[in-house]
């Protein structure tokens, strides 16, 4: 029995070394700065900061029980390629300030903010809107009176966002 246990462990070893040396492990994509800042803001715990995270199953799910055909012109399944989506909404006024200080880097209308390039800048009756691109990650930050949220979407750029907006799919 022993001999048996031994023999898979070597085998084991092998092939995982093998992989190795041919370079055919899977390679983790390193999470960009704003991701890990995200990842850092949904650690704020505040009763008037409302937070949502959304996986890639959920979409899938969400969409699928709805019925709703995903088919636009010029993507091919823009769903595919999200991996998440976090959202921030503040409900009163202590949200608001403390959300506001932590992302006070995505108002100041910068054109690159931790290696996402400003894309779209909109004030329209008292509302900034800004949308922030970068690898394949999408931050779209919207500051009225007394009320902010921001949404973070992994794994898609701007053109598929852009079309999926113009499509009637609103995030």
């Amino acid at each position: 029995m022993k001999r048996y246990i031994l023999t898979v462990l070597m085998t084991l070893v092998l092939f995982a070394g093998s992989a190795f040396a041919n370079g055919r492990m899977p390679q983790v994509k390193e999470k960009s700065e704003a991701e890990k800042f995200i990842l850092q803001l949904a650690k704020v715990k505040a009763s008037e900061i409302d937070y949502a995270y959304i996986s890639a199953t959920m979409f899938k799910q969400m969409f699928s029980m709805l019925g709703v055909d995903v088919a636009l012109q010029g993507v091919s399944h823009p769903l595919a390629s999200i991996k998440s989506l976090r959202n921030f909404a503040t409900t009163g006024k202590t949200g608001y300030a403390l959300l506001k200080k932590h992302i006070a880097p995505f108002l100041q209308e910068d054109d690159n903010v931790m290696g996402m390039e400003l894309m779209a800048l909109s004030r329209e009756n008292g509302t900034l809107t800004a949308i922030y691109s970068g690898s394949g990650n999408i931050l779209v930050v919207s500051d009225s009176d007394n009320e902010l949220s921001l949404q973070f979407i992994v794994g898609l750029d701007y053109e598929s966002f852009v079309v999926m907006k113009e499509s009637g799919i609103g995030f």
